[in-house]
């Protein structure tokens, strides 16, 4: 069965809207949504998949089945720097496509993963909370060539039809596009259904990426909007619905994390021990070592924003960072 398991290549949505079904060959995910949008000045493209001959030959497949070729796509729209969202972004510019925009704290990132062994700090953090990580040949997070955009994207700015909406939580950068002409919204990786979108603090940095993601939900939740576009997915009609059982599931999490350190500190892979994960609630050691890592990065994203509330601290000890309450 082919990997988008019946569904169609692509989908005319309306309003000038056509859903192209980007392959994710070995994810879970199955495929990614590029989504083209028709404007006056020429088509605009939301993210093109990750780096592979077969993802470009899909999206070559689906903008013809549009009437256009590669060269006729006036700008490419990346929500998020992550690269089955903005790996083929390098070849799209080589192949003519003008424009390439996203924004620019979402740049920062993939200009400072070129100045560090990002797998090496990953992996170090990681140990600093408790879980080892095997090192692994495995080129499968590169799918992507590093291309500077030609556009930084700024918030609430407006290209064409669109309204930018800066939603920082999954990534620094993270961009919701709003349609002014079908009143629709483009949510990326920030509001999926039914899977919840990750939100993990992979790096010791002085940030709360959850703390953000919660804000940007608020205000994803408050749009007047008649339903919602996502990276992932198929098309749903009630965004401010799953804005709120978002909210909901991160409440629930939170309230589980800061009840796992009752009986003292804890490093972050213990308290990722002592949930449960994915929708059927598996358990932390059934998870193979790469979910382990996100469950990890996803558990120490809560310790750091309880930390920011004022009811977690942080202890740097000599084999380890420990995590406990704090008391009021």
């Amino acid at each position: 069965m082919s990997i988008l398991q019946g569904l169609p290549p692509t989908t005319d949505l309306g309003d000038g809207i056509t859903q192209i079904r980007l392959p994710m060959a070995g994810n879970p995910m199955r495929y990614i949504n590029g989504y083209l949008v028709e404007n006056d000045d020429g088509p605009a493209l939301i993210d093109c998949g990750w780096k592979a001959d077969d993802v470009f030959a899909a999206l070559e497949a689906g903008l013809a089945s549009c009437g256009y070729a590669i060269r006729d796509v006036r700008r490419l729209l990346v929500t998020h720097f992550h690269m089955d969202h903005y790996g083929l972004a390098g070849r799209l510019l080589a192949a003519g496509v003008p424009e390439m925009a996203m924004h620019a704290q979402d740049w920062e990132v993939l200009e400072e993963r070129e100045q560090i062994d990002e797998d090496a700090v990953i992996d170090a953090w990681l140990a600093r909370n408790g879980l080892h990580v095997e090192p692994e040949d495995d080129d499968q997070y590169q799918r992507y060539d590093l291309a500077k955009p030609t556009r930084l994207i700024e918030d609430g700015e407006k290209i064409g039809r669109l309204r930018a909406l800066w939603t920082p939580g999954h990534s620094p950068g993270h961009l919701c596009f709003v349609d002014a002409v079908s009143g629709r919204t483009f949510t990326g990786d920030h509001v999926l259904d039914p899977v919840t979108p990750h939100v993990g603090l992979w790096v010791d940095v002085e940030r709360d990426p959850l703390g953000e993601y919660v804000r940007s939900l608020h205000a994803v939740g408050a749009l007047e909007t008649s339903g919602a576009l996502p990276a992932h997915g198929e098309a749903f009609p009630d965004l401010a619905r799953r804005v709120e059982e978002l909210l909901a599931h991160e409440a629930t999490r939170e309230a589980a994390v800061l009840h796992a350190l009752d009986d003292g500190p804890r490093t972050a892979a213990e308290v990722a021990a002592m949930l449960r994960w994915r929708a059927r609630g598996d358990r932390f050691d059934d998870l193979p070592s790469a979910y382990q890592q996100f469950a990890v990065a996803e558990t120490l994203a809560h310790l750091e924003h309880l930390r920011e509330g004022g009811t977690v601290g942080r202890r740097d000890d000599a084999d380890a960072i420990r995590w406990e309450r704090v008391s009021r």
